[in-house]
């Protein structure tokens, strides 16, 4: 999708720009200073008026949009930053169509998003930018909603439901770049009994149940992590995997487009989630209280996106001395399935932790076999409560690979600790050090207190 297409009520600016703070009113005179200034953001800017007839011999007077395509090219190739690419593309139609005539650049660097919808961008040199926040399509939709997932440039926003203890109302996928909006059943409703469908199925090498329905009678729920297997296009297989904590009481919800309802899935397994992953056509979710990976085979039938089989892997990770507990994140690199683990050995946050272990799960064993690897071969993985991924730092100059990026939740919520952890490992020497410290704790809590958890989208241009 381009990402400065035009069409109806579509406004021209980038869609990655900063929204004035709230509270924060402008007088008419700004606003209409503001307006002048965004209609003239659309025009390519001109190069200065040419010297006078005494300058000795005439001077042609040009356009900034007249720049060779090649150039161009070559300088969206040296952006890493996809907010700057997205600045480059809305400033005219020459330079949005001249950006794509010399070869295809390497993806851009990932970005952070709160949950509030700002976001901060990854510089090269492994700091982050301050935050700004994204412009929502429309004031209804920016009202009390969240992020809670995405997936390439595609954001998961929620909203809250009037009272906090009547789950979340409107589901909605919102790409940030051309702020295409997709929109997904509500997490909470009521609907007809008689086109429910249900199925238990048994834990296959394990004890339990996991029961599904679609269409059920009434179901609350509240997202805080979102999956998704691929971007949201027409005519794509796109299955989005959520998981719902409310009132302390976890589920496991499964949509695919054409879906007018998500299939509600709870059992003990889920109640303990640590972490969830789609891959290859299927889910894992890893269990805190039993350190087992469980795997969900996902199928479909008339009803829409249905769960046909759930087993039991059972994990048996290294033991590390000095530690008494663990936190476990899975992600995918190279077309394999990572579990990152962290040791832990005391209070006091990441300072405290014993080690950092990257194991690559084999899944054609049960139970699974986990072999530890001790590089990224140059890869950086980014980790944070809503999502997790990889990416090819070699790419680009200046870039450090073998290392981990976490923005995690804290390994001891204690009183007037910090919301998160942040920190990177490094993969080649085992050592630890501050991450994205420009980003002030505050940014990372809502107006209540709740923490933001954020997530990091990977825009693929």
């Amino acid at each position: 999708m381009d990402p400065g297409r035009e069409g109806p009520g579509r406004s021209r600016d980038s869609p990655l720009h900063a929204r004035t703070p709230r509270g924060r009113r402008q007088s008419p005179s700004r606003q209409s200073a503001a307006w002048v200034q965004a209609r003239r953001s659309t025009e390519c800017p001109t190069a200065p008026e040419p010297p006078g007839p005494g300058a000795g011999r005439e001077s042609q007077q040009g356009s900034w949009a007249d720049l060779p395509a090649d150039i161009l090219g070559l300088v969206v190739g040296r952006l890493p930053r996809a907010d700057d690419r997205a600045r480059l593309r809305s400033a005219c139609r020459a330079w949005r169509a001249a950006g794509r005539v010399h070869g295809r650049p390497p993806p851009p660097l990932p970005l952070l998003v709160l949950s509030d919808f700002a976001f901060s961008s990854f510089c090269a040199d492994g700091a982050m930018t301050r935050a700004r926040r994204l412009l929502l399509p429309s004031r209804e939709m920016a009202v009390d909603a969240r992020c809670v997932g995405s997936f390439k440039g595609w954001l998961v926003g929620v909203q809250l439901n009037k009272g906090r203890y009547f789950g979340d109302g409107r589901c909605f996928l919102m790409n940030a770049f051309t702020r295409d909006v997709a929109c997904l059943p509500p997490p909470s409703v009521s609907t007809h009994v008689i086109d429910a469908y249900s199925r238990s199925l048994p834990i296959a090498n394990g004890s339990g149940a996991v029961h599904c329905t679609v269409n059920g009678a009434q179901y609350v729920m509240s997202f805080c992590k979102v999956v998704m297997s691929s971007s949201p296009d027409p005519g794509s297989k796109c299955v989005v995997a959520a998981i719902s904590v409310h009132r302390s009481a976890a589920k496991l919800a499964l949509w695919r487009p054409g879906m007018t309802s998500w299939c509600v899935c709870h059992g003990g397994c889920i109640s303990k989630f640590s972490d969830i992953a789609l891959y290859q056509g299927k889910l894992y979710m890893f269990s805190k209280l039993t350190t087992n990976l469980f795997v969900f085979d996902i199928s479909e039938d008339d009803s829409g996106l249905m769960v046909s089989h759930v087993e039991r892997c059972v994990a048996k990770l290294p033991e590390v001395e000095e530690s008494y507990g663990q936190r476990w994140n899975m992600v995918e690199w190279h077309g394999k399935l990572l579990l990152v683990v962290t040791y832990i050995g005391g209070a006091g946050g990441w300072h405290n932790i014993c080690k950092i272990g990257a194991f690559e799960v084999d899944l054609s064993t049960n139970p699974f076999r986990f072999t530890e690897i001790n590089s990224l071969d140059g890869d950086c993985i980014f980790i944070s409560p809503c999502s997790n991924n990889s990416f090819r730092a070699c790419q680009y100059d200046g870039v450090r690979g073998d290392l981990i990026y976490f923005i995690d939740g804290g390994l001891y919520p204690a009183k007037n600790a910090p919301p998160f952890d942040r920190f990177e490992y490094s993969m080649r020497d085992g050592t630890m050090a501050p991450f994205a410290a420009e980003i002030p704790d505050d940014n990372l809590r809502a107006f209540d207190g709740s923490l933001m958890n954020p997530t990091w989208p990977f825009p693929s241009e």
